[in-house]
């Protein structure tokens, strides 16, 4: 009684370590061990040391790290996905309030798709589960703070879809119905609707609010909202909704100025989009408008970069005119002179000459302006888009002739061209110089970024440089982006590295976008399905990735479980098919084609164990209704894990079935008949109703049948069908039938059939005889005398 205590206490724990939504690996000690499944995970066995006490104690994978709310937002959506109980009211209201207030405090975050959706689902429930006295629970401030936040430029940055949209207007219309609300709020929340519709390609509505309201009370709009409705034709590409709202804004006074024209250039620039930036520049000059030296500027840096340079003459000497008043517009003048002269071919002593030319005409106007590391950083920027390395070092060499030093942008161009150019060393050598430095702005951390993913693709991997980039984002508290994270989490998984593998995905895929993490969940996927890779590494991978990408969708599950069948691992194959099976996700769930494939990865694998473990989750899934071809696979299972009798029993469930057998069908039935015991009764029976309903027998049928005969020792009644085979069923005796019938005879009786076989079909058994071979297997996996031809009679359910 104890030990049998003892082992259903084992097994629970494996099968809880195995299926539980928490980290365990059950990774096998080496990739020959039979049964991946007896091993106990790391968390179940703990690391023993001298008189049986660990050294240190077990390490404890990080957390995930969620942005304040963001958890019982999480937690709200899983709950509402699988029907049970959520966090309670004040918690979310908490969460709602908290999350908003964290992302206007830090606006150079940006905020993800993902979370906008978590805040509107948050809402939505807050409005559906409201008190008696309609207590939603935020204030008009919180709503007010939260649409705010929605056009900010965390919001901006994000990738436009409807959930942005969606949460505008629920804000919009519940602000409106509270009687507290004040002209301010209600002005505030209409110009954020309006500019959110115009930005998230809604600016047909955005326009038909903005006309409506504007008629009813033009105070309570911004005129901006003009411009913003312009914009967003321009992100959808309605010129002809463009120009008749430039109409419409002059109807209502509203005039199309110098800088509204700027907003639409600039957008274009931003988008670049050279054609569109040349046209609406000369549509607002054909206007009479005179362009604001920003936008001279702007359409110049478009000539540069595009080669426009014939085009943009006439505007670079309208710039020329235009003498600067001031060293800060002198400078602003001399970076696009500069690059205008490197971009007509100009030599590096020639742009020293140009230099010094501009300095001493500055000083003729009676201004004292010097070159700055700006001014250099320009021409560096401009050679680093031209791809030419050389000359953006040499052009750090005529700045330092200036006596002007790198600074952190110089070191950041540095690494991009350096980077571009395949010289890593080199980039590393710049990122040393860039430590310690502050940089301008978030966005330039993407050239780290890149510094580290490309030294994870460097053969050999310089594992303490990677590291040391990465430990220097940490401690600026930078953010890694996907195709970083994507590659440290290869690094550390090809080390084996799992507790900082889980500790980086934790600290930084729940930030990201579906997108994203899907993109990072695939890289780790493709490195699973490397046959290269160790099988204990594989399963390693594949349990990081189902515990942190819980939505990883059925066919790359699928796959996964192939993979595994594929390397001879079906323990490990069954593994993965439970624990779809045990998801809670309704649109995660094994359908009649992942039982069919997995029943056939069994069946070529023998796997009992594994047989009996799938299809008692068959009889307890009442979402799963069987098919011929679902009764075909669990056919093909049982044969091949020697239990034949039990395949012919789903033969009787398919003939009484209204679906009705299938070609595979008979095929996999007479192959079980075969080895059943008095099992060409139940061939004749079979053959006789093919007889009987006068259905077409196929070469493969009529070998099936041959090998049913053959395999209870009926060799004459075998010959009799071979030799009769042009009158049964049209066919020729060929490679097929003579193969099937030498493989399914018992071994003692293989060598007359040789005998036969070269007396009466010598050419088509000499056509066998060329085949491979192997020794031939009994049911329960033993080798027996005989052999077996590799005829290639694997069937199709």
């Amino acid at each position: 009684m104890h030990s049998h205590l003892t082992r259903h206490v084992f097994r629970q724990i494996v099968y809880n370590a195995i299926y539980s939504e928490t980290f365990c690996w059950c990774r096998p000690i080496s990739p020959c061990r039979p049964r991946a499944r007896k091993c106990f995970p790391s968390s179940v066995v703990p690391a023993r040391m001298l008189f049986g006490f660990s050294r240190q104690p077990a390490r404890k994978p990080k957390p995930p790290d969620f942005d304040p709310g963001l958890k019982d937002m999480l937690q709200l959506g899983q709950a509402l996905a699988k029907h049970e109980r959520p966090p309670p009211r004040s918690a979310l209201v908490n969460a709602f309030t908290s999350f908003v207030l964290d992302k206007q405090e830090n606006e150079r975050v940006a905020v993800e798709d993902s979370q906008i959706g978590l805040l509107l689902t948050t809402f939505r429930y807050l409005q559906d589960t409201q008190d008696e006295e309609g207590a939603l629970g935020l204030s008009v401030g919180d709503m007010v703070n939260t649409m705010s936040l929605l056009t900010g430029p965390s919001v901006r940055r994000a990738i436009e879809t409807t959930n942005t949209v969606s949460l505008a207007r629920s804000l919009f219309d519940e602000v409106n119905r509270k009687e507290e609300l004040t002209a301010e709020d209600r002005h505030q929340g209409l110009n954020t609707l309006i500019e959110v519709l115009a930005s998230k390609k809604k600016p047909l509505e955005a326009r038909d609010l903005l006309e409506e309201h504007w008629k009813q009370d033009s105070s309570s709009i911004d005129r901006k909202q003009w411009v913003n409705v312009v914009l967003g034709f321009a992100r959808v590409d309605e010129q002809e909704q463009m120009i008749r709202t430039i109409e419409t804004m002059e109807e209502y006074d509203v005039s199309f100025d110098n800088q509204a024209h700027q907003y639409v250039v600039e957008f274009y620039v931003s988008n670049k989009n050279v054609e569109l930036t040349k046209k609406w520049y000369e549509y607002g000059v054909a206007r009479g408008l005179r362009p604001s030296q920003r936008t001279l500027r702007r359409v110049l840096g478009v000539c540069i970069y595009n080669n426009e340079l014939e085009w943009g003459e006439p505007l670079l000497r309208s710039l020329v005119d235009g003498e600067p008043s001031n060293p800060k517009d002198s400078k602003a003048y001399w970076r696009l002179i500069l690059q205008w002269a490197a971009a007509k071919g100009k030599s590096v002593e020639e742009l020293d000459r140009l230099l010094n030319v501009m300095v001493q005409k500055t000083r003729e106007q009676g201004m004292d302006v010097q070159p700055d590391m700006g001014l250099i950083n320009g021409l560096i920027a401009f050679a680093t888009f031209k791809n030419d390395s050389y000359t953006a070092e040499r052009y750090l060499t005529l700045g330092r002739k200036w006596g002007l030093e790198p600074d952190s942008k110089t070191f950041l161009l540095q690494l991009d061209y350096r980077i571009s150019s395949g010289d890593l060393d080199g980039a590393k050598a710049a990122y040393d110089e860039l430590k310690g430095r502050e940089l301008e702005t978030d966005a330039d951390l993407r050239f780290i970024n890149r510094l580290i993913v490309a030294l994870c693709h460097q053969k050999p991997i310089k594992y303490n440089s990677i590291m040391e980039l990465v430990d220097d984002l940490n401690e600026r508290k930078a953010r890694l982006n996907p195709e970083t994270v994507s590659a440290l989490a290869l690094i550390h998984l090809q080390r084996g590295e799992l507790h900082d593998l889980i500790d980086l995905l934790n600290t930084h895929v729940y930030r990201f976008e579906a997108n994203k993490r899907l993109s990072i969940c695939n890289d780790l996927i493709q490195f699973c399905f490397d046959r290269s890779i160790l099988t204990a590494k594989v399963w390693d991978g594949y349990n990081i990735v189902r515990q942190t990408f819980r939505e990883m969708d059925l066919e790359t599950r699928t796959k996964m479980m192939f993979e595994f069948f594929e390397r001879g691992r079906s323990d490990m194959a069954t593994h993965v098919f439970g624990h779809i099976r045990h998801l809670d996700s309704p649109e995660i769930k094994p359908t009649v084609e992942t039982y069919v494939l997995v029943f056939e990865g069994i069946a070529k694998a023998a796997d009992a164990e594994s047989l009996a473990l799938v299809h008692n989750m068959l009889k307890l899934d009442a979402t799963v209704e069987p098919d011929t071809k679902l009764y075909n696979s669990l056919m093909l299972a049982y044969l091949g894990c020697g239990d034949p009798r039990q395949a012919l029993l789903f033969w009787d469930d398919i003939i009484h079935s209204r679906e009705g057998p299938t070609y595979s069908s008979i095929q996999t039935a007479l192959r079980a008949c075969a080895e059943a015991p008095f099992g060409e009764r139940q061939a004749r029976d079979i053959w006789s109703r093919l007889k009987r309903f006068d259905i077409r027998v196929t070469k493969e049928i009529y070998a099936a049948y041959i090998g049913a005969l053959a395999g209870q020792a009926l060799f004459d009644e075998c010959t009799e069908l071979i030799n009769n085979a042009k009158r049964e069923a049209g066919l020729t005796p060929d490679v097929l039938m003579l193969g099937t019938f030498h493989n399914a005879l018992p071994s003692a009786k293989q060598e007359a059939m040789k005998t036969w076989a070269v007396e009466t079909y010598p050419t088509v058994w000499a056509d066998v005889q060329k085949l491979s071979k192997r020794k031939k297997m009994s049911s329960s996996g033993g080798f027996l005398n005989g052999i077996h031809y590799n005829i290639g009679t694997d069937i199709a359910v």
